[in-house]
């Protein structure tokens, strides 16, 4: 791929393309003069599913040595609000933990039992985008790798990999990437850092010690990451087609003495995709070249997962949870949550500028379970409705309240006021300053009373709550201002 650092050195206002047919226009060799045009034009075409962002800007931002995705990338990512996370692999078939591994303290000889018995026939790739589709969502991050090493993609990197070592031998990653791009999903994925099989992993982390799990005390961890970044670059190359984003996960498990050289990680995936947004670090703000902030299990800087750092960045922002208590597969997990609480977690979010990933743990036979089926079903009839206030909006200006949040689409769109719990009172005071001429419902445009005295206060007394969101509109002339009661 060109080296997008050396061109954007040059005057912006020239066509990319421009200066490398100028640069290049002495070549002699008519083959490797089409060659090269031809890797520059594919990178400026703008991936599937950021057709409508290329005025935001398509070429990488570069800050010094930093290299971090494009600026329609950035609009992209904040406008799709809602995304499909995917715990699989090998541990599925015990069902019981993505830790497996780690929690029961297996020999690898004895794990990597588990993968002749990995045979998901009912895996389709068409049912999974679509269900996805269907609840409304706009990208799919599934774990190309998790904390046990095993690959669901055909590494050239050793032969723990779904082609090698299962009876399926069929590249997962590769089959979810082309359906997605098929249905206009973006697709994404989720790489862990720590890897409890490969043997170079060294020290060992905090997850492993006193575990004698048949690896070397020894290694070394530049060998490891070595063989980190070639994976990365197979599936950063092009053949799986454009990366929307990528999960990273483990860099805590060896807190001191390594440099994990997550920069050079994070050039890899810029220069060949330069759209791909890059997370990880929950436990601090982005740095190195990452384009979101990550949280799990938690709001933007609520308390209720300790991990996450509590500084909310100005970066995108993206809460990761799950449907039951389990990432992976469990197959005691009944605990679902309902399409209420879910549909309340992605409204929350939206209307605080982030995104809700919604995790589904599959088992090892790759249907969904039925009550994720008819969760994301609940899920999309909500969202055909009533998608508008949630999709491509912003938050605010309100700050979230005990009750509810406000959304708003960008550049002075609709102003929208997420009512979803009841605030047990007739006049609802919103913190909100500015000249508001209308407040309708959403359903049959109702008007609502309300008054203007330094805020907004609406009667709510004709008002019938709904049991999921009272949706109302608020129309105005200008922008709203929060105010402090």
């Amino acid at each position: 791929m060109y080296d997008f650092v050396q061109i954007l050195g040059i005057k912006r206002q020239l066509s990319l393309v421009f200066l490398v047919l100028l640069g290049i226009s002495c070549v002699q060799n008519k083959t490797k003069r089409e060659e090269i045009i031809e890797d520059v034009e594919e990178a400026l075409k703008p991936p599937y599913y950021l057709k409508g962002y290329e005025h935001y800007g398509l070429e990488p931002q570069i800050d010094g040595g930093t290299i971090r995705a494009s600026k329609a990338a950035y609009q992209w990512y904040r406008d799709a609000t809602f995304g499909m996370f995917i715990h699989w692999g090998v541990y599925s078939v015990e069902g019981k933990h993505e830790w497996e591994m780690q929690r029961n303290k297996w020999q690898i000889d004895d794990y990597e039992d588990l993968a002749p018995k990995f045979n998901p026939t009912e895996f389709d790739a068409k049912e999974w985008v679509s269900l996805a589709k269907e609840a409304g969502m706009r990208y799919m991050v599934i774990t190309s790798k998790h904390h046990d090493g095993f690959a669901l993609w055909d590494t050239q990197q050793g032969d723990w990999n779904i082609m090698d070592r299962t009876p399926y031998k069929k590249d997962i990653i590769k089959a979810l990437a082309k359906e997605c791009q098929k249905q206009g999903i973006a697709f994404g994925l989720y790489h862990s850092h720590l890897d409890w099989h490969h043997p170079e992993y060294y020290p060992r982390g905090y997850t492993s010690k006193g575990w004698d799990n048949g690896r070397p005390d020894s290694g070394d961890i530049d060998k490891y990451l070595d063989y980190m970044n070639a994976q990365v670059a197979e599936l950063s190359s092009g053949e799986y087609g454009p990366i929307s984003s990528w999960w990273f996960d483990g860099v805590w498990d060896i807190k001191e003495g390594v440099d994990w050289r997550m920069k050079e990680t994070y050039d890899i995936i810029h220069k060949n995709l330069p759209h791909s947004m890059i997370g990880n670090n929950r436990f601090s703000v982005p740095q190195f070249g990452e384009d979101y902030q990550v949280f799990e299990r938690s709001l933007p800087g609520h308390d209720t997962y300790e991990a996450n750092t509590k500084e909310v960045s100005e970066y995108p922002l993206e809460s990761a949870d799950t449907m039951n208590k389990h990432w992976g597969y469990n197959a005691k997990d009944k605990d679902f949550k309902s399409p209420k609480q879910l549909l309340h977690y992605l409204i929350r979010a939206a209307g605080i500028n982030g995104n809700l990933l919604m995790n589904v743990g599959p088992p090892p036979s790759g249907k969904f379970q039925p009550e994720v089926i008819e969760r994301l079903k609940a899920i999309g009839q909500w969202n055909r409705k009533y998608g508008e206030s949630v999709f491509k909006t912003r938050g605010g200006p309100m700050a979230e309240q005990t009750w509810g949040v406000m959304t708003q689409g960008k550049e002075g769109g609709k102003t929208y006021l997420h009512i979803l719990d009841d605030p047990k009172k007739k006049f609802l005071d919103i913190p909100v300053t500015g000249k508001v001429t209308k407040v309708t419902l959403f359903d049959g445009g109702q008007e609502v009373p309300f008054t203007l005295n330094g805020h907004l206060q609406i009667d709510l007394s004709a008002v019938v709550l709904d049991d999921i969101d009272t949706l109302l509109i608020i129309e105005k002339e200008g922008e709203l201002l929060q105010v402090q009661l």
